[in-house]
């Protein structure tokens, strides 16, 4: 077993302080008069118990549109804008799937914040992006009631079906991407929010506690993760391992030889923070039980060896900031060493990807 992300046939693609969920990112959502803003605590309620990693982009912004595949270089500076933009694009990755309609018709609108829930992470059947199951929920500035009735009709010639789930019409599409066929669903489940899931499940719970069903909130208050997350940066995220998942989520350090990502049977989670207003740089906070852990991160998350220049080009500073806590702080200037950086934090988050 390789003891990194970029070994064997896996290949895996200042300080921040805790802001009280409480105080965190209101969205200006242009609300009907007399009903409760949404934040981001209040979508956070929304995802089911069992949820194991969150990303979260804070606008407002416009929503990202996807860009053709271009051979990214070294040499090439990636302004503050287009930095900004890809961690923007993290908790939207199931937005650029349904042939492009539902991206086509979200073009130039104004977002509050994004955020993507995800679970049961698995081994795609060949090559491609690991499958899970979960969803993005976009929150815009804007009603976009129109938008959604819009979408629902363009769909009729696309979408494999419609549903209904928990009172809510859903537009159903698949797509074969490698050797899987991903399934997605897409509602407008109110006038200023768009869900897209992959798996029905996950859907319904999500619906279900958006309508006032109760239950006990995924990544509860007490995770120690916690304690690394500012909520108000521009993007972040956490993952807290779930040890009952392990044995069959590749992409989990727990459970040794099973995977190629750095073993540790006492790992814990990962947080990762960027703030556009500090600039350039990203940090990436591991927490585990284990007794050597600076070791442990410097040894696997993003070995010297493995895309050399990238690596030294992200002039990565590593800190013990408290008893099993290593913080990663990395630059972020070129296209090349950028997507490399994203590549394995997704990875990190569960998104990896088999080459």
């Amino acid at each position: 077993m390789a003891n990194s992300f970029l070994k064997a046939t896996f290949i895996l693609c200042a300080a921040t302080f805790w802001t009280p969920v409480a105080n965190s990112q209101v969205a200006n959502t242009g609300s009907k008069a007399g009903s409760s803003p949404i934040t981001v605590p209040m979508a956070l309620s929304w995802l089911p118990a069992d949820t194991e990693t969150l990303t979260v982009a804070n606008g407002p912004f416009v929503l990202p549109q996807s860009k053709n595949a271009e051979e990214e270089t070294k040499s090439r500076l990636l302004s503050l804008k287009e930095i900004r933009e890809t961690f923007e694009s993290l908790p939207l990755g199931l937005v650029g799937l349904q042939q492009g309609v539902l991206e086509k018709k979200l073009k130039g609108r104004e977002v509050a914040f994004a955020m993507e829930g995800a679970r049961s992470f698995r081994s795609p059947s060949g090559l491609g992006e690991m499958t899970y199951e979960g969803c993005d929920i976009v929150v815009f500035v804007p009603d976009v009631t129109s938008v959604g009735a819009a979408f629902m009709e363009d769909s009729k010639g696309v979408a494999t079906k419609f549903e209904e789930v928990e009172g809510q019409r859903v537009a159903v599409f698949e797509e074969k991407m490698e050797e899987d066929i991903w399934t997605t669903r897409v509602a407008f489940p109110k006038g200023n929010v768009l869900v897209v899931a992959t798996n029905r499940d996950y859907l319904r719970e999500v619906l279900a506690r958006m309508g006032g069903a109760g239950g006990p909130r995924a990544l509860p208050d007490e995770l120690p993760e916690w304690k690394y997350v500012n909520m108000n940066d521009h993007a972040w995220g956490l993952r807290h391992y779930d040890k009952k998942q392990a044995e069959m989520d590749p992409s989990s350090p727990i459970g040794g030889e099973k995977s190629a990502s750095f073993p540790d049977d006492k790992a814990i989670g990962v947080v990762f923070n960027f703030d556009a207003k500090q600039g350039r740089t990203a940090t990436i906070t591991y927490l585990s039980e284990s007794k050597d852990v600076l070791a442990v991160v410097k040894g696997g998350l993003f070995p010297p060896e493995a895309e050399e220049d990238s690596v030294k080009d992200l002039r990565i500073r590593y800190r013990e900031i408290g008893p099993g806590v290593v913080r990663g702080s990395f630059d972020l200037v070129h296209s090349e060493p950028v997507w490399y950086f994203t590549f394995v934090l997704m990875a990190v988050l569960g998104h990896g990807v088999y080459l």
